[in-house]
């Protein structure tokens, strides 16, 4: 994933993106579910490692907490010029979509900053 912003899209990956990929995988496995399933909602996104109990302190200071779970995103994020969000007001659960679709998006931060972590391997 890559970004000349100094605030990636691979943040978002966080709490409510995903890939272009996992997005039609979804509609596959929903087409493939909807005789069972009938009529029902989903909200497909990346994975979010976050808890509720996070959810004060991604307001207030969303970086700490993302290093809680990812200690090394400051490193990786420091020598791409990237800055994380300084505030996450909203992160979607797609544990319904995981539950009842049996889909869960392949795409997650943490696959970017394993990318991250290959490129500055290889420089």
């Amino acid at each position: 994933m890559r970004s000349t912003s100094r605030t990636p899209k691979a943040n978002e990956l966080l709490f409510r993106r995903l890939t272009v990929e996992d997005a039609a995988e979804a509609h596959v496995a929903a087409l493939e579910k909807a005789p069972q399933l009938g009529f029902d909602v989903f909200i497909i996104s990346a994975p979010t490692p976050f808890r509720p109990d996070d959810c004060e302190a991604l307001i207030a200071d969303a970086p700490p907490v993302v290093a809680c779970y990812f200690p090394e995103f400051p490193a990786l994020y420091a020598r791409k010029g990237w800055t994380m969000f300084s505030s996450i007001d909203r992160v979607y659960d797609a544990s319904r979509a995981r539950d009842r679709l049996g889909f869960v998006c392949k795409t997650r931060f943490a696959a970017v900053l394993a990318g991250l972590a290959v490129e500055e391997d290889r420089a």
